[in-house]
């Protein structure tokens, strides 16, 4: 038995025979027809297979090939084929692979995946010069194995017969990332090179959770695990609506992408905590129409019967956009992004306002900016909202904020005289308080939400909305995590903004703490000194 650790994205155990999906490229075999001739090629094969993603209701993967056609069209990489090296696979799978390397040494981890997007039409280039065709099997219990997934990798094959994911690379916000938690797949990513220990058939025991997997394990690991996945069913049972409607907790979901829009489906978590809007002017060449981003919004809008809250665009900085030619900073999470850019931007920030305004259902959404850090940002910024309002003969939307940035901490109660709302984002926070980059794997220790330093001014921030009636929501990572989520709500926190597919897992943690002495338990907590000894007093509970 073999033991790999990486990082649990999709909660839940799973037992199956690995299958090892390879996407590599035969850079010496030489092509049989030529780049023009190939991207044609390819782009009617996208368009099939958009074609047939639309027939089976799978919108947002065909919108995903739409953008790997507009990589195939991008002028900055066709602009580099020539009749000397339009036939050279090599040649011109290093332009593919230059393109992407700038765009995989960029912080920010939204940029690193579209780095993957380009590599990826790159071997699906290569591989139809030399007319080649891929295809995939899978049998029923397969754990998919693979440096990275993208829609052009899943369109032939069948995820039902998929019970668990294992990546290389990828991160929380790549395709199959997100197409495992709506499925409620287990998905383990960033095993590195101990991806290699893995061989075709081999048996898999797989924690989407811890991130742990056994690689043919012994018996003992597969009774305890096939134990896991009974528990884990039971939980999944047990998160019923008539359950959740008698907690005095409420549970929103976090939407960052068109894939997640388009594959949500849950019979009672109706509201969203956290739309994060940049997807809508990333993978295009040209800035979106207001028509553009109210479509997108009203496809929301039918998709969530409740409140949604549309956090304003949050790029700039490490966020690159091409067609709006930001400059490169030196140090991008302390620079202009969010409403800074907003503000320095403000067409941009204007259309995106009057999308929101104009949308069928916009008394069912409320505004939040990102980045705030003085209430003077705040007030230019709603000033446009009630401009915008007035002109359009609109009502004025509930506004409030991203608790991100230690200044807005320090001065909540300030805030508070201002604000409609708070909505803390705990992974920007947590770096900012800890001065701890947390794009940087050196600095993992220094990465933890758990740590007291954080948790005292996340306490401070829930008991200044309370005592101010002011509504306050976690929309960060700690928020889908069940342990942290106990802390939180331990602190007073009783919104939460999550993936759906932690809900059931962080209901079953908070409903076990109506019989134990939550203020007790707080003052314990206020007074550790650090993560370890949080974790060990939330380990010494037993729930």
């Amino acid at each position: 038995m073999k033991s790999v650790n990486g990082k649990g994205v999709s909660i839940g155990s799973c037992i199956g025979n690995a299958f090892v999906y390879q996407n590599k490229i035969d850079l010496k075999t030489d092509s049989k027809i030529v780049f023009q001739d190939a991207t044609e090629k390819l782009t009617a094969k996208f368009e099939a297979q958009i074609e047939a993603f639309k027939n089976s209701n799978r919108n947002e993967e065909a919108d995903v090939l739409d953008a790997y056609i507009l990589i195939l069209k991008d002028p900055e990489i066709t602009g580099q084929i020539t009749e000397e090296n339009e036939s050279s696979v090599q040649e011109v799978y290093n332009i593919f692979e230059t393109s992407a390397n700038i765009l995989a040494s960029m912080e920010d981890e939204y940029f690193q995946q579209r780095a993957e997007d380009i590599t990826s039409v790159g071997k699906h280039l290569i591989n139809t010069m030399q007319e080649k065709e891929v295809t995939v099997e899978l049998n029923e219990n397969s754990i998919l194995v693979a440096d990275d997934l993208t829609p052009a990798d899943t369109s032939s094959m069948n995820m039902g017969n998929v019970v668990g994911i294992i990546l290389k690379d990828g991160g929380p916000t790549s395709h199959a990332v997100i197409v495992a938690k709506n499925l409620g797949i287990p998905c383990v990513i960033g095993v590195g090179d101990s991806i290699r220990e893995i061989q075709n058939d081999d048996l898999i025991a797989l924690d989407g959770s811890s991130g742990d997997l056994n690689i043919n394990p012994d018996k003992e690991v597969i009774a305890n695990m096939n134990k896991s996945k009974k528990q884990e069913e039971e939980i999944r049972n047990n998160f019923t609506m008539s359950e959740y409607e008698a907690q005095d907790f409420e549970f929103l979901i976090n939407v960052g992408s068109g894939e997640e829009i388009e594959s949500f489906n849950h019979d009672f978590l109706n509201s969203i905590g956290l739309f994060r809007s940049e997807f809508i002017y990333l993978d295009r060449s040209s800035i979106p129409t207001i028509e553009e981003q109210r479509d997108t919004l009203e496809k929301i809008q039918d998709k969530f019967s409740g409140v949604i809250t549309y956090r304003t665009l949050d790029i700039g900085g490490d966020k690159q956009v091409d067609y709006l030619s930001l400059p490169v900073e030196e140090n991008p999470f302390l620079g202009v992004r969010g409403i800074r850019l907003s503000l320095q931007i403000e067409e941009l920030f204007r259309s995106q306002i009057e999308s929101i305004l104009t949308s069928r259902d916009s008394n069912r959404v409320k505004i939040m900016f990102p980045m705030i850090s003085t209430i003077e940002d705040f007030i230019r910024s709603k000033n446009i909202i009630i401009e915008i309002a007035k002109n359009l003969n609109k009502e004025l939307p509930e506004v409030g904020i991203m608790i991100e940035t230690p200044s807005s901490t320090i001065l909540i109660e300030d805030f508070a005289e201002y604000v409609d709302f708070f909505s803390i984002g705990t992974n920007d926070l947590t770096q900012y308080i800890m001065a701890a980059d947390r794009g940087n794997p050196n600095l993992m220790e220094y990465q933890d939400p758990l740590h007291p330093a954080v948790l005292r001014v996340l306490e401070n921030v829930f008991s200044v909305s309370k005592e101010q009636n002011k509504e306050v929501s976690v929309c960060g990572e700690m928020a889908s995590d069940p342990v942290s989520a106990l802390v939180l709500y331990i602190l007073g926190l009783r919104k939460f903004s999550m993936s759906p597919s932690a809900a059931p897992f962080v209901f079953e943690k908070l409903i076990k703490l109506k019989s134990l002495d939550s203020e007790n338990l707080k003052s314990r907590i206020l007074k550790t000194k650090n993560s370890q000894e949080v974790k060990d007093l939330i380990n010494d509970l037993k729930i």
